[in-house]
């Protein structure tokens, strides 16, 4: 069984291995997403890709009947987190990664938050970290009457100043500030208040207290960090860290003799990184000293030959400028500052290719998108198709699908759906999957019925769609004239003759080599007198041999011989 529960006075936990294609799996799943006496239902799906579209459904039919039950969801791959948001329901995409290369944001300030056993780790830290232009809080639980020679320790080992802490101290770059015993450690505006209210979480300082000042104080330019120590003070926070932004990490409980500090920060499911000491002291390291980004176009040229030994991916002939801006923008979304790290850290880890693929897999679309190629289509390119017996329609990067329904939709218009048959197809395979869901927010139909119109639709848009209170499902008669399959333009085959192909917005990410390439396989594609429709923002250096213009303003082409 892939599928768990595990039930708490407060929460009930629902935990998913895979991504639920067993019909069993669904219907565990199922029986156990329901509304009992807890207050809060937190889901956690680990290593999914994508989910069925009857497990979509199910989860925006429970947000919409249970407001007053608070569903939280835990993803471990960012497509489905971005699924999720397309749909509008609110995740959290948990990192874990089996290189643990991520590095954060510009960092002002990092916390370090410990109790028994915490001592040496904090060294450990400290003596590896060269000083910068941040600042460093250490809350470390310690008896109150007892002295904390912590400050005096670490003068001897580190680079940074370690200032005494009073009330009303500044808060300064490339410092360390260590709570004392007794006392509250808040930092706001910039400067330090010490405070001897109550105990929080039987502790004073408390690691709670500081880190939920540090998270409105810094955002998401602070990192904090949990190591060894008993009880969970500091783990409430969390969720405040989490919504201004900031980085969370616990220390491996493998590390530690005291693990109930690290282990109750892990179950609430808000850490982004679980790091063993020296894999933790290196990667604050790094993130505070960071190497410049540097790709240059041999080095790209090499990588894309070693991405498509290892992978089978195709990369070589994509636009230089685009992919290097594509890389770049990987790199900086887990903050790899060296490209060859980068690209040894890409062929080790399949997950950080995936997200190196999917950054390259554009997905940008809606329904009736430039309407007014969709009314040309309609008048004159159907109109003239529909004298054909059988209609066969290509969408070549298809992406989530929208474009497919919107040509279902003009068939089924015209009366033509019945002898149609629409092939979808793009090289990234959770996306076909997606649009074989057929799932759409309400928002995304809503902002859809202007171009609808425009496009000469004289109906009411909504009709296409089965509308439940918190989504829109594509209606069977449409989806099933579409088949969605995965495909790469690189491949050279021909695998059917179409009467119109769409390819809109993809071949500007090409060089024109592959440009030719791929617009040489439409042309064989194509059946005689065949129509070929590309995007808005396409500049193509040479058209092939045998296309006339069609529609100069849309570009759409006419195959000719």
């Amino acid at each position: 069984m892939n599928v768990h529960a595990i039930e708490t006075r407060k929460s009930h936990h629902i935990s998913v291995q895979g991504n639920m294609q067993s019909q069993t799996d669904r219907d565990t799943f199922f029986t156990l997403l329901k509304p009992g006496s807890q207050k809060v239902i937190e889901v956690t799906f680990f290593d999914a890709r994508i989910l069925p579209a009857d497990v979509m459904t199910a989860i925006k039919s429970f947000i919409a009947a249970h407001k007053s039950i608070k569903l939280r969801i835990n993803v471990s791959h960012r497509y489905l987190g971005s699924y999720f948001f397309r749909l509008g329901v609110p995740c959290h995409v948990m990192q874990q990664h089996s290189l643990e290369y991520r590095e954060t944001k510009k960092i002002k300030a990092i916390a370090l938050g410990g109790s028994a056993g915490s001592l040496d780790k904090i060294m450990a830290i400290m003596a590896k970290l060269p000083p910068r232009d941040i600042s460093v809080f250490i809350i470390q639980h310690i008896l109150e009457n007892e002295p904390n020679y912590l400050g005096e320790i670490l003068e001897r080992s580190t680079g940074f100043k370690v200032v005494p802490v009073t009330s009303h101290t500044p808060v300064k770059p490339n410092c360390v500030y260590i709570a004392p015993p007794g006392h509250h450690l808040v930092v706001e505006n910039g400067k330090i208040r010490l405070s001897t209210e109550a105990k929080m979480n039987f502790a004073r300082p408390s690691i709670q207290v500081t880190f939920e000042s540090l998270a409105h104080e810094y955002k998401d330019g602070l990192i904090a960090v949990v190591l060894c120590g008993y009880g969970d003070d500091g783990a409430k926070a969390l969720s405040v860290l989490k919504e201004y932004g900031a980085t969370t990490i616990i220390e491996d409980p493998h590390d530690c003799e005291a693990k109930d500090l690290v282990l109750n920060a892990w179950k609430t499911g808000l850490i982004d990184y679980k790091f063993p000491l020296p894999e933790l002291s290196s990667y604050l390291t790094r993130i505070i000293e960071p190497e410049t980004l540097k790709i240059d176009e041999t080095e790209l040229k090499r990588f894309f030959n070693r991405l498509n030994d290892h992978y089978g991916y195709d990369y070589r002939h994509y636009n230089v400028q685009s992919a290097t801006r594509r890389i770049a923008r990987v790199m900086g979304d887990n903050h790899i500052y060296s490209f060859k790290r980068f690209e040894e850290f890409v062929l080790q880890d399949q997950d950080l290719f995936e997200n190196l693929f999917l950054e390259c897999s554009i997905n940008v679309t809606e329904f009736f998108r430039n309407p007014l190629t969709f009314l040309s289509i309609r008048q004159r390119v159907l109109t003239y198709l529909d004298s054909f017996p059988h209609i066969k329609i290509w969408s070549a990067g298809c992406s989530t699908g929208q474009e497919a329904v919107t040509l279902a939709i003009l068939l089924d218009e015209l009366g033509i759906l019945h002898k149609s048959q629409i092939y979808a197809s793009d090289i990234n395979p959770y996306v076909v999957e997606e649009a074989q869901n057929g799932i759409y927010s309400l928002e995304m139909v809503e902002k859809s019925r202007e171009n609808y119109k425009l496009s000469g639709g004289t109906a009411d848009f909504d009709q296409y769609f089965i509308i439940r209170d918190s989504y829109a499902q594509v209606k069977p008669h449409l989806k099933d004239r579409i088949l969605y399959f995965q495909h790469s333009l690189l491949n050279k085959g021909v695998f059917n003759e179409f009467h119109l192909v769409l390819c809109r917005n993809v071949l500007i990410y090409f060089d024109q080599t592959l440009q030719t390439d791929v617009l040489n396989l439409f042309f064989r594609s194509l059946d005689m007198n065949g129509f070929l429709v590309l995007g808005e923002s396409e500049s193509i250096a040479s058209y092939p041999i045998g296309f006339q213009i069609f529609d100069k303003t849309n570009k759409i082409f006419k195959k000719i011989i």
